[in-house]
């Protein structure tokens, strides 16, 4: 294999890589928040989790998708462990659709639909219409990088040395396992792996028994996705990341002896078209060995299910620390809104957690800026989406105590604290749009700001940091001293924000500054004094008990303004 054809194998795995994460990734946007619902409300055994787990990770194609948002349900306290078990099983049987898709020989339709996809999201006329169109391109990069790796690997099988090694390392069990496992660990898809191995033995560099051992391997290495989704989270979180360790071990340990033994694999080339043995039809039966080790694995260990959640609680004990919610509701309990001055109570608490994101999201957005820090950047949208869910189940909540109360006091706080909800929302949105600001608009800038307009900018930051956190303290108990100091500082922000932007503008007249780095620390102040003024409106609708006072509660049109009808 020389150095071309190993540059075109990395290419194909890197297009099939980006087309199933572009696939995955738009799916989850189209259908994301309903899976999350179903999630939530159909689990109540773990059989049906199993089933909402398979149906939940069919649609989206990726179990890790399925595990990291479980972990958030866990973490939210909104789901139990035993109720996540039975979810992580059916995940693992919904994501050997991939492979079977593989087996069904699309590549060779792979650039039509790579056509079709482009074509679409060329003329789309929807955001709708753009993530399906992304979906389909997705679909069909998937299958245009198998085609690549296959071509790249074909002159391997002429290789003595390389089918030598191959043969060595799959025809071992531990190794085959343990290459599989630490190959998806690197790059966190075990379809992608399972596709390579197809690749694989296709060319007839593995045989179907050592394909076997690399599959096993593939369903641990994927685990590795629910233990960094579970960094940072409590200790409920963490076990459901081990529950999916477990049940891919013991069932490797039962399958890979089984396998070893001879019976498995007759079983797999027994129901399968073709006789494997001698090289018929091998994609299918790889296919179809995966699906029923994650069948026949969840067949045996759902009964254990409860022993599963015990084990895993047995060695990771409680913990006593505490995480923010990324957008999974924390004190919205519908059992409370019979009685409505507690379920208003619950829902200020759950608009702290908004501000807390908030926050989270301002402190990420300077750290990604004076780190350098991509990864960081990145976070801030995850941040973001996580306000708009909290701020939809808080208007839910609301809306259904408004609906059951009759109590005129009740009724008349409603609007406020919707308005409240939505300007805790709309810092959300400015909280991104101040990230895009300092790490994409000043940071792709050809030059640095200069150290006033930088001065200026970490002054009103520190400000900013300053009011989110006593608006987080003002609504754990709306105390008016935290009122008069967020108001006090809103003033001088906004007398700041003036005079910054007039003395900026005329700068930039007079040709005494970059305007690039000039225009770019106004739009930043604008963003920070819309973001002062929607906590002056929190405040002020705290102040008046949250009772609806027309134009004093909620924000005045100007306020609502963008960033662009500022500049």
């Amino acid at each position: 294999m020389n150095f071309l054809e190993i540059v075109n194998f990395l290419g194909g795995l890197a297009l099939f890589l980006f087309g199933m994460n572009k696939m995955s990734d738009n799916l989850q946007a189209v259908a994301g928040n309903e899976m999350r619902r179903i999630l939530k409300k159909i689990t109540d055994t773990p059989f049906k989790g199993v089933l909402v787990g398979l149906g939940v990770t069919g649609l989206i194609q990726s179990s890790s998708a399925t595990t990291v948002m479980l972990i958030g349900l866990v973490n939210a306290g909104l789901m139990t462990l035993s109720q996540a078990v039975g979810v992580v099983m059916g995940a693992n049987i919904g994501t050997t659709v991939t492979a079977q898709l593989i087996a069904f020989n699309i590549g060779k339709y792979a650039f039509g639909i790579v056509v079709i996809g482009v074509v679409f999201l060329f003329i789309r006329k929807s955001r709708a219409m753009e993530k399906w169109s992304s979906i389909i391109l997705g679909f069909g990069l998937l299958f245009v990088g198998l085609n690549v790796m296959s071509a790249a690997v074909a002159p391997l099988k002429e290789s003595q040395l390389a089918r030598e090694l191959m043969t060595n390392l799959s025809g071992n069990p531990i190794l085959g396992i343990l290459a599989g496992t630490i190959f998806t660990m690197l790059i966190q898809s075990s379809s992608a792996s399972i596709g390579i191995v197809i690749v694989l033995a296709n060319t007839g560099l593995i045989g179907y028994e050592g394909a076997l051992y690399l599959v096993f391997g593939d369903n641990i290495g994927t685990t590795i996705t629910a233990w960094l989704a579970g960094i940072g989270s409590n200790t409920a979180a963490k076990r459901v990341a081990l529950v999916h360790t477990l049940f891919n071990v013991f069932g490797t340990i039962i399958f890979g002896t089984l396998t070893y033994l001879g019976y498995y694999k007759y079983f797999i080339n027994y129901i399968t078209p073709g006789n494997v043995y001698a090289g018929e039809n091998m994609a299918r039966h790889i296919a179809n060995s995966h699906t029923f080790f994650n069948v026949f694995n969840t067949v045996i260990f759902l009964p254990f299910a409860g022993f599963l959640a015990r084990l895993a609680t047995k060695v990771i004990p409680t913990g006593t620390e505490e995480t923010l919610s990324l957008g999974e509701p924390k004190h919205l309990n519908y059992h409370l809104i019979n009685d409505p001055e507690l379920a208003i109570g619950q829902s200020i608490k759950e608009m702290r957690e908004m501000l807390r994101l908030v926050r989270m999201g301002m402190n990420l957005s300077f750290e990604a800026y004076t780190e350098k820090n991509y990864k960081k950047q990145n976070r801030v949208a995850k941040i973001e989406n996580a306000i708009d869910s909290l701020q939809k189940e808080i208007t839910l909540y609301l809306v259904a105590v408004n609906e059951r109360t009759n109590s005129d006091l009740v009724i008349q706080k409603i609007p406020a604290l919707l308005h409240t909800v939505n300007d805790i929302e709309k810092l959300g949105d400015y909280t991104e749009e101040i990230n895009k600001i300092l790490n994409i608009q000043i940071r792709g800038a050809r030059e640095s700001l200069s150290p006033e307009f930088e001065k200026m900018v970490l002054d009103l930051d520190e400000k900013m940091m300053y009011m989110l956190d006593l608006a987080i303290e003002y609504l754990e108990d709306l105390n008016p001293d935290y009122t008069y100091k967020i108001i006090e500082i809103e003033g001088r922000i906004n007398e700041q924000h003036f005079n910054a932007r007039q003395e900026i503008l005329h700068k930039i007249q007079e040709g005494n500054c970059n305007p690039s780095g000039g225009l770019n620390t106004i739009d930043f102040i604008d963003a920070v004094e819309i973001m002062a003024d929607k906590m002056k409106n929190l405040v002020k609708a705290g102040s008046h008990n949250f009772m609806y006072n027309g134009a004093e509660v909620h924000s005045s049109p100007d306020k609502d303004r963008t960033i662009d009808d500022e500049a």
